[in-house]
């Protein structure tokens, strides 16, 4: 894993999927949030680099955050309890690519127990930015504070309230694969 990965592209394939949604609106923090300035977590994230997109990646839990709302779901708030889903695009889309999430105003993200996904968008540190992160087949993911994916339950160095199970791993990263396969549950 990490900057050296030569698989590595920020994406995701829906492998299997349930359902597909576009319900509510994305907020203006799922189009704008920077993805690589911020916590030390997200300074860390080898994963992502210096083009990643601003806005929700393909890959992130989206959660609802307010009435008729969707946006990233953030577990160091309130919505950690929320999530809906996984996005499926990136929402500011790429070039030569389509950009839904800014024509349409929504996100469209896979959900449904039976979803399978393989992305290379997730954490690769702790919360507090130190600390590599290891993955296994058979571990559960949840929400970051940053909406990646991350087998860390703790945020900041406390509890995730609630610790929604977004998914369980299938297939793990490697440094030669840098993708993992998740089994949705939400």
């Amino acid at each position: 894993m990490g900057s050296s990965n030569p698989t590595r592209d920020t994406h995701m394939d829906v492998l299997y999927r349930q359902t597909y949604n576009t319900f509510g609106q994305i907020t203006t923090a799922g189009l704008t949030q920077d993805n690589r300035v911020g916590n030390d977590q997200k300074k860390n994230n080898t994963q992502l680099n210096a083009n990643t997109n601003k806005g929700i990646l393909a890959g992130s839990v989206v959660a609802v955050v307010g009435e008729g709302l969707i946006g990233p779901c953030l577990a160091d708030t309130t919505n950690a309890d929320m999530a809906v889903g996984v996005a499926i695009n990136d929402a500011l889309g790429n070039p030569y690519t389509s950009s839904s999430a800014v024509a349409s105003e929504r996100v469209v993200y896979a959900h449904g127990t039976g979803t399978v996904f393989s992305t290379d968008v997730y954490e690769v540190v702790e919360a507090d930015g130190t600390g590599a992160l290891t993955y296994a087949a058979g571990q559960s993911v949840y929400p970051s504070q940053n909406g990646l994916l991350t087998n860390s339950v703790g945020v900041a160095g406390s509890e995730v309230t609630g610790k929604t199970v977004v998914g369980i791993i299938l297939k793990a990263p490697s440094p030669t694969d840098a993708f993992m396969t998740v089994q949705m549950r939400i």
